[in-house]
């Protein structure tokens, strides 16, 4: 499902700001309850209104504390597609 969606800019900076705030890394994030549901919080938030309306906050926090380890890895992986980006982006 979370691959379907994009995670843009603001998300990240939003994320790497609540992160940075708790002096968390995303995996200590994801595998502690209460801080995974502020970050499960923080990425659907960023999905499209409809989306949002459809997959509950609630639902979505539960999806995303069962599949924690799962999504940690392709959440990296986005990350650092971004970061790559950005950075080929201000090469230009």
């Amino acid at each position: 499902m979370i691959n379907q969606f994009e995670i843009n800019n603001y998300v990240k900076k939003q994320l790497d700001e609540y992160l940075s705030a708790k002096s968390l890394t995303l995996k200590a994030a994801m595998d502690d309850e209460a801080s995974n549901k502020e970050v499960a919080a923080i990425l659907h938030g960023g999905f499209p209104k409809m989306v949002q309306k459809i997959y509950s906050l609630a639902k979505f926090e539960v999806f995303f504390w069962e599949k924690r380890d799962l999504l940690h890895e392709h959440l990296r992986q986005r990350f650092e597609a971004l970061e790559k980006a950005a950075a080929k982006k201000a090469k230009k």
